[in-house]
């Protein structure tokens, strides 16, 4: 009997969330079977169809899950990067630099698995807004802060920049477009106060 036979659901549930951030991040949400999350787990189809009942299930619990994580990190990250007197909202771009350089970057997981038209439904793009959503909120609260003139609209802006950054560091390979979009962010903060 394998050891993932003997997990509780909760272990079990934690396993494959796991199996699935690592094997939907690297190739995508079409680019992925379930006998492959299955494989990655190391649970049986059927205890992963016990859990999740189908690849939509198993979609959206994967979307929650990392929205969850990532959220955290950034934040983290971003009060880590700011303990020096950076502004925060300039931190965020250094956090997205560090995520840049880590093997197997890929850019914005969301982004990416909401241009998959064909594997995801309104359920999922609809945790795929609320990531955003909660990602300009996160900006804005720290916009609002620093004392900043219209934290929203900052962290509005500051969002469409990071999301920028994101993509186009992964799309070229390069960290570049995060120093770029780091710069504007600086002029618009002086623009904000």
């Amino acid at each position: 009997m394998s050891p993932a036979a003997t997990l509780d659901d909760t272990a079990a549930r934690t396993a494959v969330l796991r199996a699935a951030d690592e094997v939907f991040y690297a190739r995508g949400v079409a680019g992925t079977g379930m006998a492959e999350i299955r494989d990655e787990a190391g649970v049986s189809l059927r205890r992963l169809y016990a859990l999740y009942p189908s690849k939509a299930d198993l979609v959206g619990a994967w979307l929650t899950a990392r929205h969850d994580t990532w959220m955290s990190w950034f934040l983290g990250a971003i009060d880590r990067l700011a303990a020096d007197g950076t502004d925060p909202l300039l931190a965020a771009f250094d956090a997205i630099a560090e995520w840049a350089a880590t093997p197997g970057y890929r850019g914005c997981a969301f982004l990416y698995t909401a241009a998959e038209t064909t594997e995801i439904d309104d359920s999922h793009r609809e945790v795929i807004a609320a990531h955003k959503r909660d990602l300009i909120a996160s900006l804005a609260r720290l916009a609002e802060a620093g004392g900043f003139a219209r934290p929203g609209e900052l962290g509005e802006a500051v969002g469409v920049l990071v999301d920028g950054a994101i993509v186009e560091s992964a799309v070229l390979g390069s960290a570049r477009p995060i120093g770029a979009a780091r710069g504007v962010a600086a002029m618009l903060l002086e623009a904000h106060r």
